[in-house]
């Protein structure tokens, strides 16, 4: 497998430590092999240096981002591409907001969330129950390797 995320200008990072987390940026400017210039004029992150450590890598660059653009420059490639309404489609980007979401329950919708779980589990297993019964138990046989013909 190719390692396929470089640290590049025009890269799309999320920043996941300080006070600024959980935002997205763009690298405008590669300092030395441990930090970076980044810009998020759409998502509030002001121009500043940052360790590559506090950054996560995105699949997503930036066509027309060169060296040291300034933030005019990255504002109008930002636009003409929106790379951040394609990471929020990202598996990643789901999850996270799962996780802001079930974050902000109070106890009665935790309660709720528990009993919709139960009821979805226990019609889960009556129906596996019922395709089971009607094949007679041939599919969970084929399942483990039985009825072969060799």
């Amino acid at each position: 497998m190719v390692l396929g995320k470089f640290v590049e200008v025009g890269r799309v990072v999320k920043i996941n430590y300080g006070p600024q987390e959980g935002k997205l940026a763009t690298i405008v400017e590669i300092l030395n092999d441990k930090r970076v210039l980044i810009d998020g004029p759409t998502t509030g992150v002001q121009r500043q240096v940052i360790p590559i450590r506090r950054l996560t890598l995105t699949k997503f660059n930036l066509k027309g981002a060169t060296r040291g653009a300034r933030t005019g420059v990255i504002t109008k490639a930002i636009k003409k591409s929106d790379p951040f309404a394609q990471y929020a489609q990202t598996v990643a980007a789901k999850k996270v907001a799962k996780k802001a979401l079930r974050a902000k329950l109070n106890d009665f919708d935790r309660f709720r969330v528990m009993i919709l779980r139960k009821r979805r589990s226990a019609l889960l297993s009556t129906q596996l129950k019922s395709l089971k019964k009607n094949t007679g138990g041939k599919a969970q046989a084929q399942a483990k390797g039985g009825n072969k013909k060799k």
